[in-house]
Parts: C-alpha cells; sequence; structure tokens
C-alpha cells in the first residue's frame, strides 16, 4: 500500500527539483551576462529566456522520472542517486542545448549554456543531500516511517533484520515475523516477534498496517515460496525477495538485470569493466610514470649498491599470476642469493639466510618492489589491487580457500587494500583475502587514491616485510 503522505513526499521533491533547475537556469543567464559584460554583444530578451524555461522544466522532468529518481525506493543509497542525478543532468543539458540550438534557432550564448550544466548539477545534488537529511531528521523522531513484516525466521531473514536496522536512514521499522510453520506460543528472533504463520500472512498485512514484505526464505524452504506469493498476491503491500543463492561462496557484488522482461542476478562479474576499467589504466599510466620520475634516482642508488655488494644480476624477476590467471615476470630488486631457490620455492621469512645484508634492508623497507612500476606501466600490474601471487602456490591457497580464484578478475596491484591495514608478508591467507575481496565490492576511483596516498603516508616499512 502507499501511504498519501509517500505521495505527498514525492510531490514536494518534484517541485524542489524544478525549482532549483529554474534557479540554475538564471542562474547561469546571471553568471554570463552579469559578470562577463565584456563578451555580451546580443543578449537573450527575458521573455526568450522564461519561454524557454518551461522547455527545460519539461525535459528535465521527464528524464528525472524516466531515470526511476522519483520512485518511492527507501532503500537506494545517496551514492546510487547521485550516479542518477550526475546522469540525468547531462542527459538533460545534451537534449535542451541540442533542441535549442538546432531545432528553434534560439539566441543563446556558449557561456550560459556551460555555465547551466555544473549549475544545475550542484543545486540538484545539494537539493537532494539535503531532502535527504531531513527525513533523516524526521525518520530519528518516529515520523515518516514505514513498517514491514519479515517472511523467514533464519539466517536469511535476521540478516536481512540487522541490514534494516543497520541502515536506519530507510525508515523502515520491522514490525514482526512470519515463520513458515504455525507456532502456538509467541515467541522472539533477535527481539523482534513472531506475529504468525505464512498461513496468516494475509490477515497480518492488514492487521498490522504494514507496507513492505521481505520475504527471506532459504533454499530448503523454496517449496513455500508460492504460498507466499499466493497470499501477498491478494494484497496491496510492496514485496522485496532475499535470494538466499550462497552469497557467501559469491562476495562479490551482486547486481540485477533484465533480458525482456527475464531477472537475471548477476553473482560474479568484473568490477573494472568500461569506462571503470578505461579509468583504472589511465590512472595506473599516469601514477606508473609519475613514480618512476620520482624514484628514478633512488632506483639508480639501489641498483649500483646491488651491483657492487654481491655477484648476480641487479633485477630479478619472479614468475607470478594476475589478471585471469594469466602468468606474467614480475620485476624485482634481486634481494637473494642467486642459488636462493635451489631447493624450491618457498616463501620468504625473519632472518632468511637467503637474502643478502642489502637484501634484507631493502625488503625490510620494501624498496625491492619499485620495479613494478614498470609491470604497471607495461600493463601486467596495476598500481592498487591484490598482491600477486606465485603459480606453484596456487593449488595449495585454492585447497585453503576456494573463493581466492575471485581476487584473479582484476589485475594485481603494487600496493592493495590489505596491504595498507597490515596484512603482507606472512599473514593470514583468510584475513588478506577479506581485505581484498571488500576492495573488489567497493571499488571507486576515491578507494585506489586513498590507497595510493596511505601507502605514501605509512611509509613503505612494515613489520612483517622480510
Amino acid at each position: 500500500m502507499i501511504k498519501q503522505h509517500s505521495q505527498i513526499s514525492n510531490m514536494c521533491l518534484g517541485i524542489f527539483d524544478l525549482a532549483v533547475i529554474s534557479a540554475a537556469w538564471y542562474g547561469s543567464y546571471f553568471i554570463r551576462f552579469h559578470f562577463f559584460p565584456a563578451l555580451n554583444g546580443q543578449l537573450p530578451t527575458p521573455h526568450e529566456v522564461l519561454t524557454n524555461l518551461f522547455l527545460v522544466l519539461l525535459i528535465a522532468f521527464l528524464v528525472l522520472g524516466g531515470l526511476g529518481l522519483y520512485r518511492p525506493r527507501r532503500d537506494k543509497s545517496f551514492l546510487l542517486e547521485l550516479a542518477g542525478l550526475i546522469k540525468a543532468s547531462l542527459l538533460t543539458w545534451v537534449i535542451t542545448t541540442s533542441i535549442l540550438h538546432y531545432a528553434f534557432n534560439t539566441l543563446f550564448t556558449r557561456g550560459m549554456v556551460l555555465a547551466f550544466l555544473p549549475t544545475m548539477m550542484a543545486g540538484l545534488i545539494l537539493e537532494r543531500s539535503l531532502f535527504r537529511s531531513f527525513l533523516r531528521f524526521i525518520r530519528r523522531r518516529g515520523w515518516n516511517l514505514r513498517h514491514a513484516l519479515i517472511v523467514g525466521t533464519g539466517r536469511l531473514g535476521q540478516r536481512t533484520l540487522l541490514q534494516l536496522q543497520r541502515n536506519s536512514w530507510t525508515g523502515i521499522r520491522v514490525a514482526g515475523f512470519v515463520d513458515v510453520q504455525p507456532h502456538d506460543d509467541r515467541r522472539e528472533v533477535r527481539g523482534i516477534p513472531v506475529v504468525g504463520s505464512v498461513q496468516t500472512l494475509r490477515q497480518l498485512v492488514d492487521q498490522l498496517n504494514v507496507d513492505c514484505v521481505f520475504v527471506a526464505l532459504s533454499t530448503q524452504q523454496g517449496d513455500h515460496m508460492k504460498d507466499v506469493v499466493d497470499h501477498l498476491e491478494q494484497t496491496a503491500v510492496d514485496v522485496r525477495v532475499v535470494p538466499d543463492l550462497y552469497l557467501s561462496r559469491f562476495p562479490t557484488g551482486v547486481s540485477v538485470s533484465q533480458l525482456d522482461g527475464l531477472p537475471i542476478l548477476s553473482v560474479r562479474e568484473n568490477p573494472l569493466v568500461g569506462w571503470a576499467g578505461l579509468y583504472k589504466r589511465i590512472f595506473d599510466l599516469f601514477g606508473s610514470a609519475f613514480g618512476l620520475l620520482l624514484f628514478s634516482p633512488l632506483m639508480l642508488a639501489v641498483a649500483l649498491r646491488i651491483k657492487f655488494s654481491s655477484p648476480g644480476p641487479i633485477i630479478y624477476r619472479q614468475r607470478r599470476v594476475s589478471y585471469g590467471g594469466k602468468p606474467f615476470d614480475m620485476y624485482k630488486f634481486r634481494t637473494m642469493k642467486i642459488d636462493a631457490e635451489a631447493a624450491g620455492p618457498a616463501f620468504a621469512f625473519k632472518d632468511d639466510p637467503r637474502c643478502t645484508k642489502v637484501g634484507k634492508w631493502l625488503r625490510a623497507t620494501s624498496l625491492d618492489e619499485l620495479p613494478q612500476l614498470f609491470n604497471v606501466l607495461k600493463g601486467d600490474m596495476s598500481l592498487v589491487g591484490p598482491r600477486p601471487e606465485r603459480p606453484e602456490m596456487l593449488d595449495r591457497i585454492r585447497a585453503e580457500l576456494p573463493a581466492f580464484p575471485t581476487r584473479l578478475k582484476v589485475r594485481a596491484g603494487l600496493t592493495g587494500w590489505a596491504q595498507v591495514n597490515g596484512y603482507r608478508g606472512r599473514t593470514s591467507f583468510k584475513k588478506r583475502l577479506q581485505y581484498d575481496l571488500y576492495y573488489l565490492n567497493n571499488w571507486s576511483p576515491m578507494l585506489d587514491l586513498r590507497i595510493v596516498m596511505t601507502t605514501m603516508m605509512k611509509g613503505f616499512k612494515h613489520p612483517n616485510a622480510y
């Protein structure tokens, strides 16, 4: 059931959006023709500006509505809304400028048109963030709340409850649990009462005046799904299904798409495809080039010290595995004796006798890894990502951690989220994997930048680096 104040809230939001866009339209006019009067030339008349404003508002309203920015989705995070606002602003701007310049041949200077885009985008983002803050404020005081039932008292149902409680900004409060089997005695799950069974679901929706039902049944309870759907079809509540797909086996983010009306859950996708992959490659190219330029004097000094301190090559090539499970030669400054792995590959350990005197210092300061900037420049590695592993160790790691191959969906990194959080060297593989999977789930340009900056600020020394 959609309550009246939800419609009023969305109507107010639409009015605020149009007011902000109107202010941005007139603001861009003011910026162009009052801040830069020397470039005025022939000015659009106030009547022309007002007339075209109606066209702008119509286009903006259709675009915002078409992108779903007026749907009452309380479980949508602000980041998703932010992405929608940026997309809507760009689309509105492109359509508006195209129509005004080509279809209507209207007199508008480039300065005003260019000023309109950032003004509109900044205004909408600020307005929507203030609107959300206001909603959070009133929801903390018990207003504008929505009440929900959770069908399923097992692990998945309890996880749904905890997520709703943790994200209280949604304003969704759980009124009770619904069990798949009838119970004579009333009981609680995590402090929330079990209000009935599936057989009484329709009556519970009416009695408790709930707005939404979360269906969180395990795969073992799948035979009850038909009964749940049959009962909910006779109500007007919003229904959301929390799928139990053994998501612990698929730790990367789950996305939903449609193929000609067929809903598809994507549980394994490369998070760095499309524009994200292009951005990351550009970031790697510029970052590695800058790093090589910055550290070239230090790298030259290290190379000379290795050369004159022990026999053998300066650069050591070691086979590692990166994107897609493909092996590559990773470059490092040589830190061990020439015959260090004559008895077979093995992890380095503290006071390893195979290390040279210079090598111990290089490993302790992580300076031995600076040549990997060439790997980043070549495209074998990335500046940020999971650390690459040796092919000889893969079978052992896979046996202990079945989810490990998920790390291979992105390029290995010179530094990473696990490393800046203290998990490097001979530390727990399980913990490192957890941090690597967090990076894959939450990747963003800002996270990459944060990891690089943290690496630089903390320095290269680490107690587990040996």
